[in-house]
């Protein structure tokens, strides 16, 4: 192990350490030490090599900072429990061969994938999909055994990537034509073919569909997979986005091509009431790819079809300071919130350089934690800005409550969800990566 020290206000100069130390050792690990107020110890090694390019693997040794994005297992195992459930009763067809592939893209939704695969795999899921080549190499040095299909983020196809893609034994989905006739001249590459049925966004068009049928009829290869993606859930538009996926995978099987793997279903499509009819999709499908769902969330106008999903990940921080405020004193920037009392305040070491933006401020309704996750019923309330790292807030019952850790949002749903301030795709996104996330229970 190389020791690095060095001042926290200066330009670190350690690259040219680490290159001369990786030409003989690429398994060095380095310890980096910053004196001084909040240092931070951490060990770098390089996690996996791509052509020249090093990535970094940081592994914290100390956190300062008291405030955690908090991982549920229970509530985990509860929505994959309720969305094998879904997939039984969606057709009044028994489905228990249907697997569920995880789109665990975006860092696992911001839940992080280095936490998140390996509580998947335990659970029994078997494949992931993922946004782009980057998250498929990162997904494959966290497991060497899962499938793991890319469904977007490049559209050349430079023979460094293709590379890249076949060491890394990902799959592709595959939306026009002129990369479909690239990739089927590789065959250690497994495609996809994703089909445009109405998003018009990503997939081959209809009027196209005749032209990838006989590419792949005359590469002599057979694809691994059959796919499109659902603009809605609910209504005609659904029906018509179904009828046109049903033609072009009854003109694929009748040709002798039938793909080995069929999926269409993302979340919205599995708890709406708009479930798939009895026909050549329901009977053939093998796989779906919930997203939101697996997190604990369901997308506007679907949640109202709530089946009893619980949020995984509660970002949660722990007190500070406690400070007396005298009746007239102002808090923080520009003095927002002025005491009309004498009472306590509490300043937690959180902002919105975690992810709590200044736009949740009406909303925002931490709650105080009590032993075994339990939460007290009446909230705390915000006092002045949203400061970049730190949050004040007060007790609006002035009970004079133990206050110690904080719920901002997580295990019940979240206020700024429900009233529409917020996205349920964007709220967890958006929190900080250095704001750990770790399973509890």
């Amino acid at each position: 192990m190389v020791f690095i020290k060095t001042g926290c206000k200066r330009s670190f100069g350690f690259e040219q350490v680490f290159d001369a130390r990786l030409k003989t050792d690429r398994h060095s690990q380095f310890l980096l030490q910053c004196p001084g107020p909040g240092y931070l110890r951490e060990v770098f090694r390089p996690c996996f090599f791509w052509g020249e390019a090093i990535v970094w693997q940081r592994m914290a040794l100390e956190l300062f900072r008291q405030a955690e994005a908090r991982l549920s297992r229970r509530a985990l195992r509860h929505n994959l429990s309720l969305i094998r459930s879904r997939l039984k009763e969606s057709t009044g067809l028994h489905r228990a061969r249907t697997e569920i592939m995880a789109v665990v893209k975006a860092d696992a939704y911001g839940h992080s994938i280095r936490e998140f695969l390996p509580e998947l795999l335990k659970n029994g899921i078997r494949s992931i999909c993922v946004a782009s080549v980057e998250e498929g190499v990162l997904a494959r040095r966290l497991n060497s055994k899962v499938e793991i299909l890319v469904l977007g983020g490049s559209f050349r196809w430079p023979a460094s990537l293709i590379h890249c893609l076949k060491e890394n034994r990902l799959s592709l989905a595959v939306s026009d034509i002129a990369s479909l006739r690239s990739l089927l001249r590789v065959k250690e590459i497994p495609i996809h073919l994703k089909l445009d049925t109405g998003m018009n966004r990503l997939g081959v068009k209809e009027d196209e569909w005749g032209l990838a049928l006989e590419l792949v009829r005359q590469s002599n290869r057979s694809l691994e997979g059959f796919m499109t993606h659902y603009a809605s859930a609910q209504g005609s538009s659904f029906q018509r986005q179904v009828s046109r996926f049903e033609a072009a995978l009854r003109a694929f099987i009748e040709a002798g091509l039938c793909p080995k793997k069929i999926h269409s279903e993302n979340s919205a499509a599995l708890f709406s009431r708009e479930r798939l009819k009895k026909g050549l999709l329901s009977e053939k499908a093998n796989l779906c790819r919930p997203g939101l769902s697996i997190y604990g969330y369901l997308s506007p106008p679907y949640e109202r079809f709530e089946p009893g999903l619980r949020p995984v990940l509660s970002l949660v921080a722990r007190l500070g300071l406690k400070k007396r405020l005298k009746k007239g004193e102002a808090v923080s920037y520009e003095g927002l919130y002025r005491a009309p009392y004498d009472h306590d305040i509490f300043v937690f070491p959180i902002g919105y350089a975690d992810g709590i933006a200044k736009s949740y401020a009406p909303l925002l309704r931490p709650r105080i934690l009590r032993a075994e996750g339990r939460k007290e019923k009446e909230a705390l309330r915000l006092c002045g800005a949203i400061c970049m790292d730190m949050i004040v807030l007060r007790d609006p019952a002035q009970q004079q409550r133990r206050v110690e850790w904080v719920e901002f949002w997580g295990s019940d749903r979240s206020n700024l969800v429900s009233k529409k301030l917020v996205s349920p795709y964007e709220l967890n996104l958006r929190i900080a990566s250095r704001i750990p996330r770790l399973w509890v229970n």
